[in-house]
């Protein structure tokens, strides 16, 4: 009887041991299906990302060198003795891409270009047959990019046409960049994919750029694609067709055979070109990913199958330990991804962003040289047709005087700003009495004042203020905010300025009574070319660059700025700056 029960209670166990080891099985199973499906969706999630950042980046990239050259386009008397070359050895030597900018004058023939080598003097577009995009911009007087062509050093390179005018109205010719594609991705693509590759089609789904596999550009994907996955050949035409989305597709490898892969893409729309990136990984990598969950899972299984065998009263132990471990290890995979995505989306944001300020600026700027030039020409047609007396002709003068200085202050604060963002700005420090600062920019803005009525209060320490610092730049530093004081203060308000000693450093603080700026807009105030109004009704104009030179100048010389403001009441911009500070310490740029 006993050996009869013993036999059915260990027939009993057994059941229960292989029920056990049965149900760990495929719960493991299970597991490892459902974490390796959520991981390749959080994959592909940071994957596309990726390619919304690189996209952004071309887009962005592309249309500062553009705006460069629209901005340059615009001459308001004639062309320069030296056609240009000056300004382009500049633009060439501190913004990279460019493999070349030239001048065509208005009868088709390239007079001057920098790099020299890179330039074919006196060859005529006419002559040689190639004169289409500049018949274009001549008849549309708008920006016009060609399709990617072989370069003579067979690289693959866009062609950039900007029209040249001079007053506004008269067609000097263009200008032609030229910007090898590998240039672009070498600037824009900084992301690495360690077993996969990136690539970039236009809508004729032409290769122009290839992570993998550079013997191939300059092909038709149509044609490249080894094989007749009707998948691949989908993806493809949707990138021809300006989409984005994901999936994935059939691929040989480098011996042969066939793997899976996983895919990513974003169009790239710029001016009246459409391109489309891919970023592509195969799936084993993706996998490989999560091995060691795999690993641990493993390792799991047949410590319970051991533990469920010979010390069956821990199992439900040691199953809660394993699963917790295996679920925190899945969480903080997730979470890491989640967080990735988080910081590209952000930073796709940001890029978008700052290439919606840039757009805005093109249009800010185009405005206000149009502005001076306007006047300009209009005072310059009036002494020309109508014959006027002394004191007439001296208002004209003066209006034009005003307008120049306009354009000059305007092409000084974006060399300022390019100085600022390359690192390039010189200090020269010298020893000044912070008295004498004050009062010269005083006397800069006096005129502003007085016409608006507006009373300019100053309040000094009874001892002497002598600071080590670039004497023009901190006066640059009162003008400008003076001048922003002077511009958002209404008629008969007042300003005041503080300066006061605070141990090693100086403070100082520009108060008005003015506009204010609102709470959400405090934060990028300091931005380069952020206007609190950027619409086109806005009352004060400006390029939105002022502050930002102002920063840049403060934070140079080891200082930093705020700003404390009210709506309706006004605002206080204050900044420190230390009182002792070695030349070495100043950041150093050479001003050309």
């Amino acid at each position: 009887m006993f050996a009869r029960k013993s036999r059915w209670n260990a027939i009993i166990v057994l059941f229960i041991t292989m029920l056990f080891i049965s149900s760990i099985l495929f719960l493991g199973i299970r597991a490892n299906t459902e974490v390796e499906e959520q991981f390749i969706e959080q994959y592909t999630q940071g994957q596309t990302s990726q390619a919304q950042q690189i996209s952004t980046g071309i887009t962005t990239f592309l249309n500062e060198k553009v705006t460069m050259l629209e901005v340059l386009s615009i001459q308001p008397h004639q062309i320069p003795d030296d056609n240009f070359e000056g300004t382009f050895k500049s633009i060439y030597e501190k913004s990279k891409g460019f493999y070349v900018i030239e001048y065509v004058d208005e009868n088709g023939t390239i007079i001057s270009g920098y790099p020299k080598e890179n330039t074919p003097i006196g060859y005529n577009l006419y002559e040689n047959e190639k004169s289409s995009p500049f018949d274009i911009i001549q008849q549309t007087g708008k920006t016009y990019i060609t399709d990617p062509l072989t370069t003579f050093e067979n690289e693959l390179a866009i062609y950039v046409w900007v029209p040249v005018y001079v007053g506004g109205d008269d067609f000097e010719g263009a200008f032609i960049a030229v910007i090898e594609i590998n240039e672009i991705a070498e600037e824009t693509i900084k992301t690495e994919i360690p077993e996969g590759y990136i690539y970039l089609i236009n809508d004729k789904a032409r290769l122009l750029y290839d992570s993998d596999e550079t013997e191939l550009i300059g092909k038709n994907y149509f044609d490249i694609v080894n094989e007749p996955d009707h998948l691949r050949l989908e993806i493809i035409g949707m990138q021809t067709e300006g989409l984005s989305g994901s999936g994935s597709f059939s691929e040989r490898n480098e011996n042969g055979f066939l793997e899976k892969k996983i895919i990513s893409y974003e169009p790239v729309i710029w001016k009246n070109q459409q391109w489309s990136v891919g970023v592509v990984t195969p799936l084993w990598y993706v996998e490989s990913l999560i091995q060691s969950i795999y690993i641990k899972q493993g390792l799991f299984a047949m410590i319970s199958v051991a533990f469920i065998l010979f010390i069956g009263s821990f199992i439900a132990l040691i199953m809660f330990s394993w699963n917790k471990t295996l679920e925190d290890e899945v969480k903080n995979k997730t979470s890491e991804l989640e967080r990735s995505n988080e910081y590209l989306q952000n930073a796709n944001r940001k890029l978008k962003e700052l290439d919606r300020l840039k757009n805005d600026f093109v249009s800010m700027v185009s405005h206000e040289l149009k502005t001076p030039l306007t006047a300009m020409k209009t005072s310059s047609e009036f002494m020309k047709e109508t014959e006027c007396n002394a004191e007439v002709k001296e208002e004209m003068l003066d209006l034009i005087i005003r307008n120049i200085d306009r354009q000059a202050r305007m092409v000084d604060d974006l060399l300022d700003i390019s100085r600022i963002e390359s690192g390039r700005m010189k200090f020269n420090p010298e020893d000044v009495n912070i008295r004498e600062i004050v009062e010269t920019s005083l006397q800069t803005v006096e005129k502003q004042a007085k016409d608006k009525g507006i009373n300019i209060k100053v309040g000094y320490p009874e001892e002497s203020l002598t600071i080590k610092t670039d004497k023009d730049k901190l006066i640059r530093v009162f003008v400008n905010l003076l001048t922003n004081a002077i511009k958002f203060t209404p008629h008969d308000g007042e300003v005041e300025i503080s300066v006061t000693d605070i141990g090693n450093h100086i403070q100082a603080s520009i108060k008005d009574n003015g506009i204010g700026i609102p709470p959400e807009k405090r934060e990028k105030i300091f931005d380069k070319f952020y206007q609190v109004d950027s619409t086109a009704t806005r009352k004060a104009g400006g390029t939105g660059l002022g502050l930002a030179i102002i920063k840049g100048i403060i934070d140079g010389q080891g200082g930093s700025i705020f700003v404390e403001s009210e709506t309706n009441m006004g605002s206080t911009f204050t900044f420190r700056l230390p009182k002792e500070l070695k030349e070495e310490d100043f950041t150093e740029i050479e001003q050309y």
